[in-house]
């Protein structure tokens, strides 16, 4: 009994995928144009577009219009576990992720109280959390706990 053949864009996808998790595709680098990688893979533009956009969904390629398809720098992933953190161990080339955490006791005040659906003057901590790699920002949370409620509302503002 023979094997189906994957369709042409899965298997240039992963022709692709695995030259980038082989190091042959650094991060950063440039791919070839669309139509170089077409004639390469001897298939349709559009269907190579196919296969890089399922390499756009999986994060390992960006395209960015009118300068080409980029290899990503890898995503690091963060989880959080009962309070704390335990980053993803970083690559021997990258910086290890810091993050501060500021807390602050104040009042409901303003637009919280509703927001929050709390009295004014009520009790509220306030987290402000910044990661970085290095120098460079990674992501910013200004989480706001209500002390006695316990429910929480989440500002965030991601820098990738």
């Amino acid at each position: 009994m023979t094997q189906p053949v994957p369709p042409r864009r899965q298997a240039i996808a992963e022709d692709l995928r695995n030259q980038i998790s082989k190091g042959h595709l650094k991060a950063g680098e440039r791919l070839p144009s669309e139509a170089r990688l077409a004639a390469h893979y001897a298939v349709s533009t559009p269907t190579l577009r196919n296969a890089l956009a399922l390499l756009q969904a999986e994060g390992l390629v960006e395209k960015i219009h009118g300068s080409g398809n980029f290899v990503r720098h890898p995503l690091r992933r963060t989880t959080y576990i009962g309070g704390g953190h335990t980053p993803s161990a970083p690559a021997p080339t990258e910086e290890a992720l810091h993050t501060t955490v500021r807390a602050t006791n104040l009042r409901a005040h303003g637009h919280l109280t509703a927001l929050l659906k709390v009295s004014p003057r009520s009790p509220l901590t306030e987290f402000l959390c910044l990661s970085h790699e290095g120098k460079t920002p990674y992501s910013l949370a200004e989480p706001v706990n209500v002390i006695k409620a316990g429910s929480a509302v989440y500002r965030c503002a991601g820098i990738v």
